[in-house]
């Protein structure tokens, strides 16, 4: 939710809608082929949902964990390829591109900080659409 306090309701939503894409963004449609693969795992919430993902769909939500695919992962029916040797999670730094961060950031802590520390982010392309939104707003209504 996204408004000015006293402002009227849903007035900043313009300028949010304005410069929407026309469909959502695929991993590949953000990092090409920088990955290197096709597909990645991500490990689910509980094994009712599918752990693996294709380069060529939405990235799902980056959680602040980061697990190997466990031994008996046997699959789900939506899986976006069977499980092969081959088939990974991304790196903590993979995840960071998906969250939109320059390759150039400089991340400091532990793994588990690290992970924690992507996983809890708001993706820096997001908040920088929001803000330009606002800023645009805030210009308009002076």
């Amino acid at each position: 939710m996204v408004g000015e306090l006293g402002g009227e309701d849903s007035a900043v939503t313009p300028y949010l809608e304005e410069k929407l894409a026309d469909k959502p963004l695929s991993v590949h449609d953000y990092l090409g082929s920088k990955l290197g693969l096709e597909y990645y795992y991500r490990h689910p919430r509980n094994y009712n949902r599918r752990g693996v993902f294709s380069i060529y769909e939405p990235s799902p939500t980056v959680r602040g964990v980061n697990r190997p695919i466990p031994a008996g992962y046997i699959g789900h029916k939506n899986d976006a390829c069977t499980i092969t040797k081959e088939l990974r999670p991304l790196t903590t730094v993979e995840r960071s591109y998906i969250q939109t961060f320059p390759s150039n950031f400089i991340w400091e802590g532990n793994k588990t900080h690290l992970e924690q520390m992507i996983g809890n982010a708001v993706p820096v392309k997001l908040a920088e659409f929001v803000a330009n939104a606002i800023k645009k707003y805030i210009n308009d209504t002076k």
